[in-house]
């Protein structure tokens, strides 16, 4: 009875492990660069996995120096032929922006063009 319980105990630690091992992560949120012909933009998403999520915006021209106006942020899965409606970002502190609420629904490769004065650019997104 004894090496029975000490084979279950075994058993359910190997178990654990393994889920600990393989259980799926999402890839760290890092600042995302794209750079038009007179700004330089950095998105950070709150999170690399699919569904509700938000993003901070640091937009700055050239210089370094802050920019304003209305940010424009369209998140759209086109291998999927999903986009949703274009969001104004919130401006938070000169140059910097937060959208909350973006539903990326599904894993995959998403596109999120940011507009600011007729400079746009396109980052690529990928969730898991």
């Amino acid at each position: 009875m004894k090496r029975s319980a000490v084979a279950v105990m075994a058993g359910v630690i190997a178990v654990v492990a393994a889920l600990v091992v393989l259980w799926p992560r999402g890839i760290e949120a890092q600042p995302h660069l794209a750079e038009s012909a007179q700004l330089r933009f950095e998105l950070t998403p709150a999170s690399t996995r699919s569904g509700s999520n938000s993003f901070d915006l640091l937009i700055t021209d050239r210089s370094g120096n802050a920019a304003d106006g209305d940010v424009t942020v369209e998140p759209a899965m086109p291998q999927m032929g999903h986009a949703l409606a274009p969001i104004t970002a919130a401006p938070r502190a000169p140059g910097r922006y937060q959208v909350a609420g973006v539903d990326l629904f599904m894993a995959g490769q998403w596109e999120i063009t940011l507009s600011l004065r007729g400079e746009r650019v396109v980052i690529p997104l990928l969730l898991t």
